[in-house]
């Protein structure tokens, strides 16, 4: 059976009744037209099942319709991550509404970052880049605003020329996260920060530090670990820290993987948060059971949420907006009943599941 003829925009004006000239307009919402009748095309082109030719874009105005979302792959090795799926749905239905397609790449070990982004804009993959794990002077972000490379880092940086960015508020999650366990009464309180040097590492040591000195509790530097954010390496590196100082009774730590290495390195000095040993307090998009739930918090980042806000500000930017009103940083939600919050979860996405 042949397959039904492809809609165009020659075929879309031929059932209208209109110029292709009109239709065209009336697709990008120009001026020139008239509501009622952009409506009726736009209802005709969802009807019949219009999308752009994405050659003919490309050929005409020299988009690809595009944009590229860069993920670093070893940091879903171990138990994986699956926030970062949630955050590519985001991504992805946010800019199916202005008709751009999302293309993921996955940058490896021995990749250097700027790599991956010079790849994506020298062979015209994307008219756009997505991508995180930022460093203050960060490569990336240098080279696009050098080539005018339109481009919306998951994370900040230090450089003076404006960028957009969605990022989380480190500083502040840190800050509450030590002053609520002081509160509790513990005074020997870890910060767990990954290697790398990465931007938010610096903002989460600066709510650590800030919090002591409000708290009147001692700066020891003893008590910042770094490490990789395998589960293996944070368990190594808990393990040292648990095995060196029992008088530990807290630690904050960078994300999932690095929890799920505290609780390992916890069983293994004997130590148990459920029975109130050792507090856990962790960030990450996808609280997923962990060995221990009690003495835990979580600080929860929705990762879908992420990927709109992500993908609005490149759809802002490649319209015209100015960098620098498109820098958003977004709060933490505190989560202590992590078994709760995961029934929540479930019942909101099996409602949404059932909606029309």
């Amino acid at each position: 059976m042949p397959s039904p003829p492809r809609i165009n925009l020659k075929t879309l004006a031929e059932h209208l009744g209109l110029s292709i000239t009109t239709v065209s307009r009336a697709l990008k919402d120009g001026p020139e037209v008239k509501p009622d009748t952009v409506a009726r095309v736009k209802q005709a082109a969802a009807t019949l099942g219009y999308l752009p030719d994405a050659g003919g874009v490309y050929l005409r105005t020299g988009r690809t319709m595009k944009i590229c979302s860069v993920f670093f792959a070893p940091e879903v090795a171990d138990y994986g991550d699956a926030g970062f799926l949630a955050q590519v749905e985001g991504v992805s239905r946010t800019l199916e509404t202005d008709s751009y397609n999302l293309i993921v790449l996955a940058q490896t070990a021995s990749q250097s970052p700027l790599e991956t982004v010079r790849r994506v804009f020298q062979q015209r993959l994307a008219d756009g880049i997505i991508f995180s794990r930022t460093t203050p002077m960060d490569e990336r972000a240098r080279f696009c605003l050098e080539f005018k490379f339109p481009f919306v880092s998951f994370g900040r940086t230090e450089l003076h020329s404006p960028h957009a960015f969605v990022d989380h508020d480190d500083e502040g999650g840190v800050y509450d996260a030590v002053t609520r366990l002081a509160a509790e009464g513990h005074k020997r309180i870890a910060l767990f920060n990954p290697t790398g040097g990465m931007t938010y590492a610096g903002f989460r040591l600066r709510g650590y530090q800030r919090a002591l000195a409000d708290l009147g509790l001692p700066w020891d530097r003893s008590l910042l670990v770094t490490s990789p954010l395998s589960v293996w390496a944070s368990q190594a590196a808990m393990g040292d820290l648990l095995a060196r100082d029992t008088g530990v009774t807290a630690i904050v730590c960078a994300n999932q993987l690095s929890m799920f290495g505290a609780m390992d390195a916890a069983q293994e000095q004997g130590r148990d948060p459920a029975q109130g040993d050792l507090r856990i307090i962790g960030f990450g998009g996808m609280p997923f059971r962990m060995p221990f739930e009690q003495g835990v918090t979580y600080y929860y980042q929705p990762q879908r949420r992420d990927g709109e806000e992500l993908a609005r500000h490149m759809l802002a930017l490649l319209q015209g907006e100015p960098a620098e009103s498109l820098q958003t940083v977004l709060p933490y939600q505190r989560i202590d009943d992590l078994q709760r919050f995961r029934t929540d979860l479930r019942t909101q996405a099996m409602a949404e599941a059932r909606r029309p």
